[in-house]
């Protein structure tokens, strides 16, 4: 099983991919070829279209919504950025609170969440619900329950959680979680520890302060970062 779902072989598919299917237009990840790589998507309620990595790996129809794998992108973005998304699709990239709130709303999506560290040991954790509100109620975060993994639950403890960037503090904490994490997120607390993560921390193969770099709580937590990630949702299945 490789470590990374994108990789050097998957970004070549995925440009030709693209090409491919430069003038289709698919509803989700639901309706592309079984092929990984880039496609157009337009949710039913999206005013235009816009390109999305649809994995087809572990049962496939996965959409990527968060891929880390080397460092070159900054994660410690503003709210305008987290909004619209940013990166490179096939590279490193966060996809965007609008694109994710359209997608959520059209039906019910399971998440998926892989993680690798600089061990070379690789794990997953999955979730049977997950959805993004409106920017109205500041992109809140639906999350229900985890459904099987190895890498150990560290996610439930966001979930009913507001977006928080480092220009727009929606967390609970009397900081700002951003800036104390050097991450935007659906922030709850700054806390470290086995039921948090920092998915979006500073990328670095060193232990970083306050919990501020890249890891998982139930995969050696801030004491072990982590070199790779992805974040992919596909719809509901039921098992």
């Amino acid at each position: 099983m490789q470590n990374h779902l994108i990789n050097p072989i998957l970004i070549v598919l995925a440009v030709h991919a693209s090409y491919t299917n430069a003038r289709r237009i698919f509803r989700s990840c639901n309706d592309v070829p079984p092929v990984s790589g880039i496609y157009d998507i337009r949710p039913i309620n999206a005013t235009q279209s816009f390109e999305v990595y649809c994995e087809q790996s572990y049962g496939g129809r996965w959409l990527v919504v968060q891929n880390r794998s080397n460092g070159q992108e900054n994660f410690n973005r503003s709210w305008v950025d987290y909004k619209g998304g940013f990166g490179v699709i096939g590279n490193e990239f966060w996809l965007g609170l609008d694109k994710l709130h359209q997608i959520t709303t059209v039906d019910e999506y399971e998440l998926l969440v892989w993680m690798g560290d600089f061990k070379d040991f690789a794990a997953y954790q999955k979730y049977k619900l997950f959805a993004v509100a409106d920017e109205a109620d500041n992109y809140r975060l639906t999350l229900d329950g985890w459904r099987d993994g190895t890498a150990g639950e560290s996610h439930y403890v966001y979930r009913d959680q507001q977006f928080t960037t480092f220009d727009r503090d929606n967390d609970k904490s009397m900081m700002n979680c951003a800036v104390e994490m050097g991450s935007g997120y659906w922030h709850f607390d700054c806390g470290t520890g086995i039921n948090r993560h920092n998915l979006n921390g500073i990328y670095s193969d060193e232990v970083l302060r306050c919990g501020s770099g890249f890891w998982w709580g139930g995969f050696g937590a801030e004491s072990n970062p982590l070199k790779w990630s992805q974040m992919m949702i596909r719809t509901r299945v039921e098992y």
